[in-house]
């Protein structure tokens, strides 16, 4: 994160943490021009300036709602969207120093006075954050909320990620975010793209990522003859074990054009089809924010989800879909884990 965002979140965080030790003075409500979410608007929420109904509909605005919410560079507390707020903090921290600020910004939210740290606007924006617990499940709580996001038995709350078209200069910071949230996806690559960076695919191999073939040159399967489709599905197989070392057991059709012939020529090549449940048509919103609604909205148990690495604002929601997904108690997990005997040629639209 940039140093200016840190001094002034620790600005804020110690001005909130001074002055709400001052009586709250009636008639501060206000707007925050200076932090504005231009076509945006959120109904549904709080603004600073209003009541708050769960603490007796007398809840006032203090100076330290005021200054708060002017240093803080991710909009006004409660006036963003969590979503955008998350997306954007996770696009502006560098994965190096994430967690020494992500512990000073704690430390500093814990500080706060309750009357502060329970104020909606604030609250709000510190789950945005991450700097609150995550909630006790089954009464313990483990690392990067595992409780919440650990496959069940049967994988029965298992939802798959999956992206498409790379792998791409936007899959490095992918592999970061994964990283860090524990996260295992999979990967449909082109073989074009997958022999010109091999090295990427062993770093998704090495991390436990399912690694698919999305074919050679993205045509569709279902206007081709059976030797073109063969031939289609055979280089895509060849960049992966080229890579890894092995094939793979999944491949997926580009555009979801498949017919009779495709499937018999998948079940030649020992791969079972990869469908999707939820589209994110992050292809065509290329909306960070909307990507992650949808994900996370219309994910269910068994899902698997349709995204493309080769866009910085899919990649930008990642982060935003895993912890949405997890606060669902859904865990994000590959398709090996989704689906561990795949029948070669069939189509899986989502867990059987």
């Amino acid at each position: 994160m940039p140093a200016v965002h840190l001094r002034r979140l620790a600005a804020a965080s110690l001005a909130a943490c001074l002055l709400f030790a001052a009586p709250a003075q009636a008639g501060t409500a206000h707007a925050n021009p200076g932090h504005t979410n231009p076509g945006h608007t959120n109904p549904g929420r709080t603004n600073l300036g209003s009541t708050n109904p769960g603490q007796n509909g007398s809840a006032q605005v203090g100076r330290g709602d005021i200054i708060l919410a002017q240093a803080n560079p991710l909009g006004s507390a409660t006036g963003a969207d969590p979503f955008a707020q998350l997306n954007q903090f996770s696009s502006q921290t560098s994965s190096r120093a994430e967690d020494g600020v992500h512990q000073a910004l704690r430390s500093a939210y814990q500080a706060l006075p309750e009357p502060a740290r329970n104020h909606p606007g604030i609250a709000n924006q510190a789950r945005a954050m991450g700097l609150v617990d995550p909630p006790v499940r089954n009464g313990t709580v483990g690392a990067a909320g595992a409780s919440a996001s650990s496959p069940a038995p049967g994988c029965a709350n298992c939802v798959a990620l999956t992206f498409d078209d790379g792998p791409a200069t936007p899959t490095h910071q992918l592999l970061d975010i994964l990283d860090r949230k524990r996260v295992q996806a999979s990967f449909f690559v082109l073989a074009p793209k997958a022999n010109a960076q091999p090295q990427l695919l062993r770093r998704m191999d090495a991390a436990g990522h399912t690694i698919g073939n999305h074919t050679a040159t993205h045509r569709e399967l279902n206007k081709l003859d059976a030797a073109s489709v063969d031939r289609e599905i055979a280089q895509g197989n060849d960049a992966v074990r080229a890579a890894t070392g092995h094939g793979t057991r999944w491949m997926r059709p580009p555009y979801g054009a498949t017919n009779d012939t495709v499937a018999a020529a998948a079940a030649r090549a020992g791969a079972a089809q990869a469908f999707w449940s939820v589209d994110t048509l992050d292809w065509k919103t290329r909306n960070t924010e909307q990507t992650c609604r949808t994900a996370v909205g219309e994910a269910k148990p068994g899902a698997i989800i349709l995204m493309h690495d080769i866009h910085p604002s899919t990649v930008a929601a990642v982060e935003c879909i895993i912890d949405g997904l997890r606060a669902k108690g859904l865990a994000p997990v590959n398709l090996d884990t989704l689906i561990p005997h795949p029948q070669p040629g069939r189509i899986y639209y989502s867990r059987p």
